[in-house]
């Protein structure tokens, strides 16, 4: 949870900075790496893959908000790759750039879902697993 949480404040300073692209990719990081921690502590590690959200809601369908959790974990995890290269489709089209197109409001509801998702799993190991997290 040390590196979620780190990745969540990288968002955070990422935006601040006019670094819309890259707070996405950070929100979607923190997400992942908190559900992979809950995961590890059930016994599930998983560390070839970076979408984790079914694997998630299936080993933890007892926890309050999980397909919430789930959507949103979704939703970052189509923005992971996205955030990181340019796409090129065809000649007839531009190459999408990351840094170019993704928007500040982009960012807020990554960032948002992100911060939701990490409060919501740190508050379930608390809970299911009586682990205290001293993060700053």
């Amino acid at each position: 949870m040390i590196e979620a949480k780190s990745d969540l404040n990288s968002a955070q300073i990422l935006f601040e900075g006019g670094e819309y692209s890259r707070s996405i990719y950070h929100s979607q990081q923190a997400v992942e790496k908190a559900m992979k921690s809950c995961l590890a502590l059930a016994g599930k590690m998983i560390t070839d893959n970076h979408f984790v959200s079914d694997r998630f809601t299936h080993t933890f369908s007892n926890m309050p908000n999980a397909l919430k959790i789930a959507k949103d974990a979704k939703y970052l995890e189509r923005q992971g790759t996205k955030t990181r290269y340019p796409m090129f489709r065809d000649a007839t089209r531009p190459i999408w750039i990351p840094s170019k197109e993704y928007t500040k409001s982009d960012a807020v509801e990554a960032f948002e879902k992100a911060e939701s998702a990490f409060d919501a799993i740190i508050g379930f190991m608390e809970d299911e697993y009586k682990i205290t997290f001293e993060l700053e």
